[in-house]
């Protein structure tokens, strides 16, 4: 029947077996890559031989390959192999096992890397491809089991996070009932396996000795299948559980964001944002943030799991660009089922979206192509706005952007999402109330206006100090403190500070003054607002959303008109009470957990729409 006649029965058969589901899976992506760990006494090799014979009869091409062990394993049996507790060892032996480490990793490494040659070019008959290794980088974890923040864990940790899939296998000493009756492993090697299971990728617990090597590689096949949220729910039968349903499998969502709260060169108010965007999430989805650091590695920190880039050596500036640069290639080995790209300076996009394979959504908390300029003199406006046409969802934090994202991306659908914040209590005679003016933000002179505010300052002459808080690069840091020894009255330095600090700092400020040049939204604004603490700043379109909370905006850049309400603040105090308590209701419309559910709801939606979108097109490929 033609596809035209939209009144077509549904086809009529019987559902995708596990065989077809995995093969849709591995023909879309390339292969899939997955390591049988476990003690030695778990039946590893059994379950690799079996596995292999049960992949290659469903069609699939399957490459074998052997990572564990290398020269020195076999020069040096006896370390460090041992299951007992080490103790504190010597200097030459913590050096020996430091150099046995990074030979084993980069064996390992090698190995992978001829098994995805072998892989490629057998993958040229278009049948799907498995990477199948029999150990990995977890079984080295375990056998080394480096203390948690050393570079050894790093090194592994790394290599283990390229894996799609790691069983994890029991041993026969636990399934015994934990005995340690002398046999090596025992117990403590089960324990290793455990401790190190999260620094791996996606670790399936299985027990490979409770049953027939054939049902164990039957039950592991099936983990690869579940492994990916698209493949279809499968019949009674076909999956061996006798209730009709596929395993169950969380969908995968990767955030990208160069800032970290815990790197000490940013701290911007938009990794604060992505952290309460990745704990909501990580309720319904499998979270992987991916971020800038000076080495590499994975870590799980608070239920999510952190992949680190390593490029902060660089410098703030050559750092941006490669991360940004970056993103495309490690999209291509972190398994996701959509990916929130937190846009990244200096020219907001990349080419993400266009080599993901999966949908990007971006999220415009910074104007880059604007801060771009102020800061540098490049013209970025071009780059910027052709990049925005390759997004087909696009979050922004106020409507100026969202109009600007609609001008220049018109395909695209434009979530507007605004920020949130803690919620505080604040009694009534602390509306306005405090004993200084306050500046909070990221320390960039051009960008955040601190010239202009110094000079205001200087020309108001308040009997309020002002306090200057915040983290920047050392260069800024330098030359705000220069600025200030040039500059009348009391103005004062404090740095960065953490939240307890900076909690007082602003309950105790009687308003905030934020004299940026550039903004998305001000994040501390709100946070001021939140304390009862009236704002003010230059009349921005992206800071209008403040408009009658309790803000006094002054035209921009106008240095005599914010020295002016700078003055006039100081020194009316029922005024700053009166905008104090207008700005404490209206912040109580801006909650965290509002704004994560909009960003739930949005991923969600993708998802949905995706899925619906692949069904369409099997159904078109049906008919023919």
């Amino acid at each position: 029947m033609s596809l035209r006649h939209a009144s077509r029965k549904p086809r009529r058969g019987p559902a995708p077996s596990v065989g077809t589901g995995l093969r849709r899976h591995l023909g879309s992506s390339g292969g899939l890559l997955v390591a049988v760990s476990g003690p030695d006494d778990s039946g590893k090799t059994t379950l690799v031989h079996q596995v292999v014979a049960t992949l290659r009869r469903r069609g699939y091409t399957v490459t074998r390959t052997y990572c564990y062990g290398c020269v020195l394993c076999r020069r040096f049996p006896g370390r460090p192999r041992s299951a007992q507790p080490a103790g504190s060892r010597s200097p030459a032996g913590a050096w020996f096992d430091a150099v046995h480490a990074r030979i084993d990793a980069s064996e390992i490494a090698a190995r992978l890397g001829a098994a995805r040659l072998r892989a490629a070019v057998r993958g040229l008959t278009g049948r799907p491809s498995v990477i199948l290794t029999d150990r990995g980088p977890l079984d080295c974890l375990a056998k080394f089991d480096p203390s948690a923040g050393s570079r050894t864990a790093a090194l592994f940790s790394r290599l283990a996070g390229a894996y799609d899939v790691t069983l994890l296998l029991k041993s026969a000493a636990e399934a015994d009932g934990g005995a340690d009756d002398g046999r090596e492993p025992g117990r403590r090697w089960q324990e290793r396996y455990r401790r190190w299971a999260p620094a791996a990728g996606g670790v399936v617990p299985l027990d490979a000795l409770a049953t027939t090597p054939a049902a164990a590689a039957d039950t592991a096949v099936r983990s690869f299948a579940s492994h990916d949220g698209t493949l279809p729910r499968l019949r009674a039968g076909h999956d061996g559980t006798g209730d009709g349903a596929a395993p169950s499998r969380r969908g995968q969502v990767v955030i990208s964001n160069f800032d970290d709260s815990r790197n000490t060169s940013y701290r911007g108010g938009g990794s604060v944002v992505v952290e309460h965007v990745a704990r909501r999430l990580a309720k319904e989805f499998d979270v992987t943030v991916v971020t800038a650091a000076r080495h590499g590695g994975t870590l799980v920190r608070d239920g999510l799991r952190y992949r680190f880039v390593p490029v902060c050596w660089a410098g703030p500036r050559a750092a941006q660009l490669l991360f940004q640069a970056a993103l495309p290639l490690i999209a291509r080995r972190v398994r996701h089922d959509v990916w929130l790209e937190n846009l990244t300076p200096p020219f907001t996009t990349g080419l993400l979206p266009r080599l993901s394979g999966r949908p990007v959504i971006g999220i415009n908390q910074c104007r880059c192509g604007e801060a771009t300029w102020l800061k540098y003199r490049i013209p970025a406006f071009p780059l910027e706005h052709l990049g925005f046409r390759s997004y087909r969802h696009l979050v922004v934090l106020n409507r100026a952007d969202a109009a600007d994202a609609r001008r220049h991306s018109p395909k695209a659908a434009v979530h507007l999402i605004e920020n949130g914040v803690d919620q505080q209590y604040v009694d009534d005679s602390s509306f306005g109330g405090g004993g200084h003016i306050l500046f909070l933000g990221r320390v960039d002179v051009r960008l955040k206006g601190l010239d202009l505010l110094l000079k205001a300052y200087e020309a108001a002459a308040p009997e309020l100090p002002l306090y200057i808080a915040g983290h920047g690069t050392p260069a800024e840091e330098r030359k705000v403190k220069a600025m200030l020894a040039r500059t009348g009255g009391d103005a004062r330095w404090l740095g960065y500070l953490d939240h307890e600090p900076k909690q007082r700092l602003l309950a105790e400020s009687a308003f905030m003054v934020m004299p940026s040049r550039s903004e998305t939204f001000g994040l501390v604004a709100l946070e001021s607002m939140a304390h009862g603490k009236p704002v003010i700043h230059f009349d921005l379109p992206s800071l209008r959303w403040m408009d009658g909370k309790g803000n006094v905006s002054v035209p921009p850049f106008d240095v005599e008109a914010l020295a002016k309400e700078i003055g006039r603040l100081a020194g009316e105090p029922d005024v700053r009470r009166a905008l104090g308590r207008q700005a404490h209701t209206a912040s109580q419309r801006y909650t965290w957990e509002g704004m994560t559910e909009r960003y739930a709801d949005l991923v969600r939606g993708v998802l949905a729409s995706t899925a619906a979108a692949t069904g369409r097109r099997e159904a078109i490929r049906d008919d023919f």
